[in-house]
Order: C-alpha cells, then structure tokens, then sequence
C-alpha cells in the first residue's frame, strides 16, 4: 500500500515540534518517504527519511534502527551523506540527513541513458570509495542502487541509505534466509537469502556500473520470481556484447563484479585501486583507439630502430672506407703536384668556377691533389688565395697578410708524424687547412710542398 505523504508530514512535523519545519516530498519508496525540512535555528535545509508508519513497529526493530544509524553516523566519508540526527518519536522512525542539492543517479541515467565510459567510471570510483570506507567500520549498505547515489551540484557522487536496508527490508528479529535489497541489484547471495559481507555491495555496484555503461540493466523478468531465478543462476551477459566500444579493462571489471561467486569478486579496497587504474587515460581508450595507438607505437619503435641502424651503417660504412683507404692506398703513391698553371686539367678549372670556389678572373698558379684521390680534393693556390676543395665545398684563405707553413707533428700515442698545412693571418688566427683526412698519407704531399716553399714564398711576395 501507497504511503500517505500528506498525514506522514503532519505526523512528522508533530513528532519535530518547533525544531524543524517540514516542507515538500522529495521522494518516495517503498518502505520511507523523503521530506525537505528547515532548520531555523541553524538556516540551513536538511532531509528527512521517515520510515514508513505501516512497517511491524516493536521495541527490537527500534532498538535496531538506533543502532545502524549510530554505527552509520561513525563513517564519516565526502562521498557519504552525513547523518545528523536519527530519532523514534512519536512513533516515527527517522532520520534528519544533509540536504543535498542536484539529482539521483538514477535521474540522470533515466534522462541521458549510458554514460560515457570515462564518467561512469568515475561515479563508479566515487561510491567505491565510500563502500571501503564504509565496510572498513563493518558497515555493508545491502541495498547500492542508482536511486541511493545522489549527485551534487558539481555532479559528484554521494551514497545514501548505509545500513537501513537490513532494518527496512527484514521484520524485527529475522536471520538469514530471507530476501533484503533491491532484486535488480541485488547478489545472488542476498537472493538466496544468506548472510552478506562487503562482496555483496560490490557486487551492486557492478550492477549500477553495467546499467551506466550500457542504459539497461543485465536481468529483468516477467515476475519476482524469474527475476530473482535469473540472479541467483542465469550467467550476466557480457558487457562488450551490448557496448563494443567500453574500454577494455572497465569491461573485464565488470564481468568480474557480476560473477556469481563472490570469492571471484574484489572487495571494495581492491575495487578503488582497479577502478582508479581502469580511470587512467590509456585504460579509456576504446579498443579500436587502443589498438591503433599500439599499432602506431609499433610503427615509431620500428622507425626509430630503421634510423638508429641507419646512422650505424653510415659511421660503419664510414670508418670501413677509411680504413680501406688507409689499408690499401699504396704506400709509396704520391701526391699529384702541379706547378706550371698551364698543366692544371680544364675539367678542374670548370668545375671550380661552376662551384664558385674559382672566379672567373682568377688563375690557378699551383695544384696539388692527395695521393690516391682525385682533383675532387685538389687544393690550389691562385693569385691571392688558397682554395681547400672537397666533397663538402670549398675554403679560400687569403694569401696576403698570412702565413703559409707546414707542421709535422705526431698525436699523443702515434708512432708517425703527421702533416698539416696551416695558414695562420696576422699571426694571431692559425687555420688548419689540410691535416690527416681519414688516413691518407699526406706525409708524402706536404713533403712535396715543403720541397716547393720556395714557390709558395714567390706567390706571397
């Protein structure tokens, strides 16, 4: 039978007296109604729940109601509707609550229908927080559903109802064997009317969590009894069948949370840590978005590995030529030295102008090429420069002001001398022109040059 609100709030507000002002209805179920009531003395709004008159009222069942909400009101939790205040007057049983201003979860899923994954496991984390807070002072709310989540107005969750359902639910005096909750949400323990622990919530809350992924719920039935058949032994229905693209960790949650053995199932301080893994951004991913950013990662480590062994081939490849040049150019090959600028070969003179390293106005007086090479690397020497050519361009050094000369040194831990030819302006800047270049024998050339310093003398003056 249907609560009558309006003698309910007389009666409320008789059993109140001039401590609070009983307002509107903000919700009724099937054992309590909900009204707003103000406060005067503090200005402030509050809610009360009233259980419902027609109940079978006796001194156990008081004595019950007083204990849960005592114990209830020892978990204090930012996710958990604070209890003010739980009375027996008058012959009402009630509790005074925080009025919180927004709608029920299940206002929402009712005007939206399934949430998306990244909300709906973030209201899901929200109560799990609350239920490990709760069931660490051995209090197991029995009865999670979307109506008992409320949202604040920043849309947060808030669970309501801790530890009433067992006083709602069961005449005074009643053990194990009967039935308490709410069917669609309830275990298939609690259908079976045995005793329930923390796993029982949970469980709820996968329940909760499947309906805002997907908009429905996962067993419905013609009558209580086939509904309560379905619970108790039909198997869930797997989430990604009805939603393809939840993530995939949040979808395995799930199926864990419905199992119906509860030692399958995590209690809710597991549960807080996999709901907060399952929140990270890389777990949200849809699994088409996962695989293609798998793929995608696949596809960098596979160009970053083509590019590292291609630079390793370069400098291999690299260090093999010059050791092949220094291995097999023969010893006793000679640099290629040219003094008389009518022998210079034509082919050098064009590509030096074509490059620019030449002016067209400029003549070359000496050329000498590294043994075994080509006019590629040839340096020459013209009325007032000293060109340096290789593959990588051209140098010129001016001739006057400067300071040509030869230097023969050996490196820290060398046996042989090496050669470098050093151009050096106002005695101050010294430009290593021409040194060892990968391992040829420019011993031999800049002997030859010294031999020709007479020359290089004549072209400075």
């Amino acid at each position: 039978m249907a609560i009558d609100t309006d003698a309910l709030r007389a009666r409320l507000q008789a059993a109140l007296g001039d401590t609070l002002q009983v307002g509107e209805v903000l919700g009724v179920g099937g054992f309590a109604a909900v009204f707003r009531a103000r406060d005067p003395f503090l200005e402030r709004d509050v809610a009360i729940k009233v259980l419902d008159p027609t109940l079978a009222r006796s001194d156990d069942l008081e004595e019950q109601f007083l204990r849960e909400a005592r114990i209830v009101a020892g978990v204090e939790h930012p996710h958990i509707v604070p209890l003010y205040d739980a009375a027996a007057n008058g012959g009402l049983l009630y509790l005074v609550m925080r009025l919180l201003p927004g709608q029920s979860l299940a206002d929402r899923i009712k005007t939206e229908g399934a949430l998306p994954a990244a909300e709906a496991a973030r209201l899901a984390h929200e109560v799990a927080m609350a239920l490990s807070a709760a069931h660490e002072r051995g209090v197991v709310h029995r009865d999670i559903k979307p109506d008992n989540i409320l949202l604040d107005a920043s849309g947060h969750a808030t669970v309501t109802d801790f530890g009433i359902s067992r006083v709602t639910s069961r005449p005074s005096g009643e053990r194990a064997g009967t039935t308490a909750g709410t069917p669609n949400y309830m275990s298939p323990e609690q259908a079976l009317g045995e005793e329930v622990d923390g796993r029982a919530d949970t469980y709820s809350l996968g329940v909760v969590l499947f309906e805002m992924l997907t908009g429905r719920l996962p067993f419905d039935g013609r009558s209580f009894t086939e509904l309560l058949a379905k619970v108790i032994s039909a198997p869930a229905p797997k989430l990604r069948t009805l939603a393809p693209a939840t993530p995939t960790a949040l979808a395995a949650l799930v199926d864990r949370l419905l199992t119906k053995e509860r030692d399958q199932r995590p209690d809710a301080a597991e549960l807080v840590k996999l709901l907060a893994a399952a929140r990270a951004p890389d777990a949200l991913l849809t699994p088409s978005q996962a695989k293609w950013r798998k793929r995608r990662r696949r596809l960098l480590w596979m160009g970053i590995a083509l590019g590292t062994a291609a630079v390793v081939l370069f400098f291999v490849g690299r260090l093999a030529m010059a050791i092949g040049q220094f291995l097999f150019v023969e010893p006793g090959q000679d640099p290629t030295i040219i003094t008389d600028s009518t022998q210079v070969p034509a082919a050098l003179i064009a590509d030096a102008r074509r490059e620019g390293s030449l002016r067209s106005d400029e003549r070359i007086k000496f050329v000498f090429i590294p043994g075994g090479r080509t006019i590629t690397d040839a340096a020459f020497i013209t009325d007032s420069f000293v060109v340096r050519r290789s593959n990588a361009g051209a140098r010129r050094v001016m001739l006057t002001g400067s300071n040509v000369s030869v230097n023969r040194s050996k490196r820290p831990g060398e046996s042989h001398l090496r050669g470098y030819l050093i151009i050096a302006r106002d005695k101050t800047h010294a430009d290593t022109l021409y040194d060892d270049l990968g391992g040829l024998d420019l011993g031999r050339l800049l002997t030859s040059m010294w031999a020709n310093k007479d020359k290089l003398d004549a072209l400075k003056r």
